[in-house]
């Protein structure tokens, strides 16, 4: 993980806009734009060329098909022609679901808090959605469902999606499970969904319904967002904790609780990666001090891995992370 004030670079040496830079900025909209640019740079002078987050499936190769779309490697492993079928063709809808609870408030100081970094990753990728025609929408959760937007294809769907977050208030406790049993409900169409949170929340219920909404169809990643501070605990002097979700406050001394926080906080990480893995879902833990675009670009290659490596069974469909 790059730490804050780094200068990150792409692949091929396209530049990578750190946090603390991001944080300078003003609005979802900009800070996402400067992120969409040197993604969009990494991703032409890299290996990993093309900005499509999946392919659907592949099929043999028959006349007319284009041969840009055939599948070199396949066909070193198959010796058959198979070509590429990318997922805009067959209408992809994917939802971006954050988590808006109080615990995603919490920033370093000149940082982007937890839900502001979630909020900057969400739109990148749902501009690279909406540049292949893909259908987006956005689900905004705390103890309650907060904020719905149907999943849209048009690229103007991206203002009202930036609006949305820019304008949310981040406030109460967390409530995963409500969230995916709406999308469960409402969802028939299969699609992807990129869940990100802090999973600071009751755990049986959310999970249980990530195995249903994967059961249905849904490929599901799982971005589990965490500021530095959280992960290093670098506090020295007697500080007073307040809880962001209750009104619990406690005076410590770090040096005295440091080890045991650590250990506690490796083994949520832990619970989160294995409850994803054992629902089918992807899993990325992601540091708010690594430029965004880094986790963009993390997210793609490893879709697409994942998509290559399940091409010989006639399907593409892989978890991230």
């Amino acid at each position: 993980m790059s730490s804050a004030g780094t200068a990150a670079r792409a692949p091929g040496g396209a530049r990578l806009i750190d946090p603390a830079a991001l944080a300078r900025l003003k609005g979802v909209a900009l800070r996402a734009q400067s992120v969409v640019d040197g993604v969009l740079q990494g991703l032409h002078r890299s290996p990993h060329q093309g900005a499509s987050i999946e392919f659907a499936e592949h099929k043999e190769y028959s006349a007319g098909d284009e041969i840009k779309h055939v599948d070199w490697k396949v066909y070193g492993r198959l010796d058959k022609y198979y070509v590429k079928k990318f997922e805009h063709e067959t209408n992809l809808q994917a939802f971006m679901v954050i988590d808006g609870s109080a615990s995603m408030s919490y920033g370093a100081e000149g940082a982007l808090t937890k839900f502001e970094y979630a909020a900057v990753v969400a739109t990148t990728l749902a501009y690279l959605l909406l540049k292949q025609q893909d259908a987006v929408g956005l689900l905004k959760f705390d103890e309650e469902v907060a904020e719905v937007l149907p999943p849209r294809s048009r690229m103007t769907h991206l203002a009202a999606l930036a609006e949305v977050l820019e304008r949310a208030r981040v406030r109460g406790g967390t409530d995963l499970g409500r969230a995916l049993s709406l999308l469960v409900e409402q969802q028939k169409k299969r699609g992807m969904v990129f869940v990100f949170s802090d999973f600071f929340g009751e755990a049986e219920r959310a999970f249980a319904m990530l195995r249903n909404l994967v059961g249905r169809g849904h490929d599901a990643v799982l971005l589990q967002v965490l500021d530095g501070d959280e992960l290093e605990f670098p506090f020295k002097e007697m500080t007073l904790f307040e809880g962001l979700e209750t009104d619990q406050k406690l005076l410590v001394e770090p040096q005295i609780v440091r080890r045991e926080y650590l250990a506690r906080m490796k083994q949520h990480q832990e619970e989160t990666r294995q409850r994803a893995l054992a629902a089918q879902a992807g899993y990325m833990l992601v540091d708010t001090r690594t430029p965004p675009g880094e986790v963009v670009l993390k997210l793609i290659r490893d879709r697409k891995s994942k998509s290559g490596r399940k091409a010989g069974t006639g399907t593409a469909r892989g978890a991230g992370g």
